[in-house]
């Protein structure tokens, strides 16, 4: 009898330790979405962003600080992003944090991007983007930091972490390719944006000209008349019939240059948030991004028939 107990004892706790994992929390969507590529079946991972939200307006609930104590692992981007993950940093005990930007010289290419953008008519300054996983190249970079943290934590899984890691970077490297195809087949041809503006890692990467209403992803600094009326009027010289939003500005700015110049207002996704029916619907970093690339095929392709 005992040993028929000690058996089965020795069986669940066999199988308690097989199905333990371990417990992620992610600021936002990419890197939730990646680590939950690469940590595969060894862990669980969550994100704390509500779904459908801006985290510029976002403040972490006591429930949320609860939630990420309990964790293994917090990854997060930047503090310059999120700078709501000081404080939320504070309270954290035992927990693992990553910063994925780390390795990343983000003070270096927001000067490198300022200096690239003075040619710009700009009714205001331009502000701290950190929205890097946009250029396919930085995303690779912040995969390689959740890599080495998931193995430092969880050694065992190393092979598993590692496998995953590679075929994710072989999927980013096939994005980015096929971003670098369509500009080099479109030269020279610019982007037009309605909405809040997060895309200088994009648009510096691939080398893309591009024109704004939004100087910034913040909703302080609503573009001006001005700005305005030389969009519209550059819009109708060159027969622009695509403008392009974001997934969380209201729409109104690019509505209201649509409806004077008949373009076709398009998304161009900044992915750092998704949608809870998207959410629902199981859509993946890489999914979002080639809906980008969809949209701004769009864009280039009307923009080369206008011009013949």
């Amino acid at each position: 009898m005992l040993k028929r107990v000690f058996s089965f004892l020795i069986v669940l706790l066999f199988a308690f330790s097989a199905s333990a994992e371990l417990e992620i929390v992610c600021s936002l969507f990419p890197q939730y979405d990646f680590t939950r590529r690469i940590a595969g079946e060894r862990a669980h991972v969550s994100k704390l962003l509500p779904d459908g939200m801006d985290s510029h307006g976002y403040e972490p609930s006591p429930r949320d600080m609860v939630r990420t104590n309990s964790a293994d692992l917090f990854i997060y981007t930047d503090d310059l992003l999120e700078g709501w993950v000081k404080n939320l940093k504070g309270g954290l005990n035992d927990v693992k944090i990553i910063r994925c930007a780390e390795g990343i010289n983000l003070e270096e290419l927001n000067e490198e991007w300022i200096g690239e953008s003075d040619g710009h008519d700009h009714d205001h300054e331009h502000s701290y983007d950190a929205h890097i996983w946009l250029d396919p190249t930085l995303s690779m970079k912040m995969c390689e930091n959740i890599l080495n943290a998931l193995i430092e934590i969880d050694g065992e899984g190393e092979e598993e972490y590692r496998a995953n890691y590679e075929k994710l970077i072989e999927e980013l490297t096939a994005l980015d390719e096929a971003f670098c195809l369509l500009f080099e087949e479109n030269k020279d041809v610019p982007l037009y944006f309605g909405g809040k503006f997060a895309y200088s890692h994009f648009l510096r990467h691939y080398g893309v000209p591009y024109v704004t209403a939004y100087e910034t992803c913040s909703d302080e600094g609503e573009p001006g008349v001005r700005t305005i009326v030389r969009i519209i009027t550059e819009m109708k010289e060159n027969g622009v019939s695509v403008l392009f939003t974001d997934e969380m500005s209201s729409g109104e700015v690019a509505e209201a240059i649509a409806g004077e110049t008949g373009a076709e207002v398009l998304l161009f996704h900044t992915a750092h948030n998704l949608s809870r029916e998207d959410m629902e619907k199981g859509l993946s970093f890489l999914d979002i991004m080639y809906m980008n690339l969809d949209n701004i095929k769009t864009a280039l392709h009307q923009s080369a028939e206008a011009a013949e």
